[in-house]
């Protein structure tokens, strides 16, 4: 079993690993991942593990599909790489083209780290699933951990999933990029990284 601080030490260092090894596409020491975020390499390991990346001949490298099961955690897409942040850890545009889970339209989102480029349909909503556990201010400020999980046509389209998915929250793509736009800012302002 982890604990709330284990489980806000391992997104704050797969944030410092998404940024590093920019969103997966460079591998990167384990080593100079813990030094860049003041941990000993066997923690910084761990947490890693934790966060469901896989960690070869001393690499980090990242998973972008589903984190699959196992006899102590389910499967789970929450581990998937959010394409807000991908956007903000890069510095490159996104173009999301999606299926609406409920109506079956196409969702196209344009957006960089700064901006919404454009929405279509324009009422296009984010699904995100919260993180449950993990508080990225360790303070007052609470800033809730959520993950980009699918886009919906619309809010109403959104409800059923909203229904199955209570934790989750359903935003506008605006309002989801300046969600995480303070989540990172969260993440940076920790002392180690």
């Amino acid at each position: 079993m982890t604990t709330r601080t284990d489980r806000t030490a391992a997104v704050r260092i797969a944030w410092a690993a998404t940024k590093l090894t920019r969103a997966g596409r460079h591998p990167i020491a384990i080593g100079r991942l813990a030094a860049t975020v003041g941990l000993d390499p066997g923690e910084a390991h761990r947490l890693m593990d934790l966060m469901g990346f896989v960690i070869r001949d001393g690499l980090v490298l990242m998973d972008r599909g589903p984190r699959p099961g196992s006899a102590d955690r389910p499967a789970s897409d929450r581990y998937r790489v959010d394409l807000f942040l991908l956007a903000i850890a890069t510095g490159e545009p996104v173009h999301a083209d999606s299926v609406c889970p409920a109506t079956g339209a196409r969702v196209r989102v344009h957006f960089t780290r700064d901006r919404v480029l454009s929405v279509d349909p324009p009422h296009a909503v984010v699904a995100a699933s919260r993180l449950p556990g993990i508080d990225l201010t360790l303070g007052p400020d609470y800033v809730e951990a959520l993950v980009c999980t699918q886009f919906f046509a619309s809010k109403e389209a959104a409800a059923g999933w909203l229904l199955e998915n209570i934790d989750g929250r359903v935003l506008s793509v605006p309002d989801y990029l300046a969600h995480t736009r303070r989540m990172v800012a969260a993440l940076e302002a920790w002392p180690t990284i």
